[in-house]
C-alpha cells in the first residue's frame, strides 16, 4: 500500500513553527529542546491519515525505581496504510511525596507517548522529523499557507476553489485551538443555566459534524480550521 500524493505532500511540508514547543534541556538552562506535544502528534495523524491508523504498545519495562523516581522504557508500533514503524521512548515519574501509583502511571504514560511520537516521526516533518536537525533549519522555513494538496492546480487556482472531499483539511494552529478550548471550558463550567444549555446544544451540534465516537470528548476532536469556524459560527448569535 502507498500514500496518496496529497498525503505525501502534507507529510513533507515544513512544520508550522507555531506548533513547536520548547523546554530547557538542562538545569543550567544553557539550551532549549524543541518538541511537539503528544496530543498534537495524534491530531496531525488523525488529520493526514483520516483516522485510518493504529498504535500498539509492544513492550513496557520498568528499568529503574527508587524513592524519588521510577523510569519505564516503552516500545510502540504504528501502522498506517499497511506501513509499519516502531519507536522506543522513556518516561519518568518523580517526587518523594508522590504516591507510588501516581509515579508509575505518569512514567508509563510518558514512555508510551514518547515512543508513539518517535514511531510517527518517521513518516515526516509534520510529526517532528525536522526537529532532529542539529542546524535547526526548521526555524528558517515558512509555514505552509494552507493544506490544499491538489497537485494538479496552481496556488492561485486552489485558493479560488472550494475544498474537495478528498483533500486533507487545514490544521488549526495550537494557540488558536487552546484559546478555543479555554472558551469552551469556561462555558461548560458556567453556573448560568442559559450558558449550560448553549454548551449542551453546541456539543450535540459538533457530534453531528465531527467524526466523534459516542464515548469521546468532543473538545478532543477539534483538529481542523473548519471545526473552529463551525463552533464560532454556532456561538456568534449568543455573543453580547
Amino acid at each position: 500500500m502507498s500514500f496518496t500524493g496529497k498525503q505525501l505532500k502534507a507529510l513533507n511540508e515544513p512544520i508550522d513553527k507555531r506548533n513547536v514547543s520548547e523546554r530547557w534541556a538542562d538545569k543550567r538552562k544553557t539550551f532549549k529542546l524543541a518538541y511537539i506535544e503528544s496530543w498534537h502528534v495524534i491530531r496531525e495523524a488523525n488529520r493526514i491519515f483520516d483516522y485510518d491508523w493504529s498504535s500498539e504498545t509492544l513492550k513496557m519495562d520498568l528499568v529503574h525505581a527508587d524513592n524519588f523516581c521510577v523510569t519505564y522504557i516503552a516500545k510502540v508500533r504504528v501502522i498506517v496504510n499497511g506501513i509499519v514503524k516502531e519507536g522506543i521512548g522513556a518516561g519518568h515519574g518523580r517526587g518523594e511525596r508522590v504516591p507510588a501509583g501516581d509515579k508509575h502511571e505518569s512514567a508509563v504514560k510518558e514512555a508510551e507517548s514518547d515512543a508513539r511520537k518517535r514511531a510517527l516521526m518517521q513518516f515526516g516533518d509534520q510529526f517532528g522529523l525536522s526537529l532532529y536537525d542539529k542546524e535547526k533549519n526548521w526555524q528558517k522555513t515558512t509555514p505552509p499557507v494552507n493544506n490544499d494538496l491538489n497537485l494538479n492546480t496552481s496556488p492561485k487556482q486552489t485558493k479560488e476553489q472550494p475544498l474537495n472531499s478528498d483533500e486533507i483539511p487545514e490544521s488549526i494552529p495550537k494557540a488558536e485551538r487552546m484559546a478555543l478550548i479555554t472558551k469552551l471550558g469556561k462555558l461548560a463550567q458556567s453556573q448560568d443555566e442559559q450558558e449550560i444549555r448553549i454548551f449542551h446544544d453546541l456539543e450535540l451540534y459538533c457530534r453531528k459534524n465531527f467524526p466523534i465516537p459516542p464515548d469521546g470528548k468532543f473538545s478532543d476532536y477539534i483538529q481542523e480550521k473548519r471545526h473552529a469556524v463551525i463552533i464560532n459560527d454556532f456561538l456568534r448569535p449568543y455573543r453580547t
